[in-house]
């Protein structure tokens, strides 16, 4: 059972920002709690699991054979000095909670300026990077993936070799994808279910065309909420 966060735990973002630079009250405030501990844990865990598998995604990259992997996943927050300063920023105020009213998906986009929460159907460019916001609110799994203009599955959040993410209320998630340079529209996806879904189930209930009506998703044991975007030049 995952333990519940305290009105003290600081922000994800806090905790993020301690992983790359060591911040000594959060550091305190660590050791004595078991929520932010095994966050932490969790953080590392993504890390491992990014080293091991980055090899492999470098070698598909280089390669380009295949339209299936157009996302280069960006490093777990635990592995990330030196990576895109857009991590390293909280989401500006101003930005609403959710992109869409009565969604619990945000998408924020940044890389080339302020990040600001994507609109539905938005178009966005090629380098541009996005991170992702989910507010299940009780205890819940959540995968988080793309359908792309070919109809493809590709998986966002968390890593390869993962299971879905435990999050509880609102969580900016660690990690994140970058757009190439393919246009054409592209639908974010957020899984969410009280029981762990495998990768699979996912993947195949989300195939198709990215710009279906999304209300003919069913996935048996989960609601879900999107984004639409727009890829390519503005």
């Amino acid at each position: 059972m995952t333990p519940p966060r305290t009105a003290q735990c600081p922000s994800d973002l806090a905790l993020e920002e301690h992983l790359l630079t060591a911040n000594r009250e959060v550091a305190q405030h660590i050791a004595g709690c078991a929520h932010c501990q095994r966050w932490e844990r969790s953080a590392a865990e993504a890390a491992r699991v990014f080293a091991r598998e980055s090899p492999h995604w470098m070698a598909k990259t280089r390669a380009r054979s295949s339209p299936v992997r157009r996302w280069a996943p960006l490093l777990p927050i635990a592995a990330l000095a030196g990576a895109a300063l857009f991590l390293l920023r909280p989401p500006p105020p101003e930005a609403p909670l959710h992109a869409t009213k009565g969604e619990v998906l945000t998408v924020y986009i940044g890389g080339q300026g302020e990040p600001r929460a994507a609109a539905q159907g938005e178009r966005v460019r090629p380098g541009e990077e996005l991170r992702f916001h989910v507010a299940p609110g009780a205890r819940s799994f959540v995968w988080i993936a793309s359908v792309d203009s070919t109809g493809t599955v590709s998986r966002l959040a968390p890593a390869e070799g993962t299971p879905p993410l435990s999050v509880e209320g609102a969580q900016l998630l660690p990690g994140g994808a970058v757009l190439d340079a393919t246009g054409g529209p592209e639908r974010i996806w957020a899984v969410i279910s009280q029981e762990p879904l495998s990768w699979a189930v996912v993947e195949q209930a989300l195939q198709g065309s990215p710009v279906r009506d999304p209300a003919a998703i069913h996935i048996p044991g989960a609601r879900t909420a999107t984004v639409l975007l727009e890829r390519g030049a503005p």
